[in-house]
């Protein structure tokens, strides 16, 4: 999984969270992985990020319950919210297009000689663009990368 990938999940991760804890639950966070113990009076699940091939929040233990269905109602409602920036449920069509400048305007880009540069990665808001920013001119001193709004497609 790429960092930015990896970086992007864990908002959606603290955005459903927050909701969470806004609606009575008790949230802690597991360390070096994309989950969350969630509990509130009867109700214990683990928030998860379950990657490919399901590609999806889920709750574990995967039971019957119709508390179960109500927190993933309200996880999924979190998801399709417009800060969240995706839907909630990609399906193997819609994954492929959503990677667009619609939805990604910003992008880092790295740059080259002779005028050239190269896309390191498209995100959603300029914000986690400058941090990514930071984060590769710690790591690459003697690179240089921009921070370029991609207006083309953008609607």
């Amino acid at each position: 999984m790429k960092h930015s990938e990896w970086l992007r999940l864990q908002a959606e991760g603290d955005r459903i969270v927050a909701f969470l804890r806004a609606d009575g639950f008790n949230c802690r966070k597991q360390p070096r992985r994309l989950s969350w113990y969630l509990c509130k009076v009867s109700v214990s699940y683990t928030l998860t990020w379950l990657p490919a091939p399901v590609r999806e929040w889920s709750l574990l233990p995967n039971d019957e319950r119709p508390d179960r269905a109500q927190l993933l109602a309200q996880i999924h409602s979190v998801l399709e919210h417009r800060g969240c920036g995706r839907i909630a449920e990609p399906s193997p069509h819609k994954s492929q297009s959503f990677w667009n400048q619609k939805h990604y305007p910003w992008t880092l880009v790295r740059l080259l000689p002779n005028a050239q540069h190269y896309t390191v990665g498209r995100f959603y808001s300029r914000t986690e663009a400058e941090n990514h920013k930071r984060f590769f001119g710690k790591w690459m001193p003697a690179a240089e990368f921009e921070v370029v709004f991609d207006a083309d497609g953008v609607t």
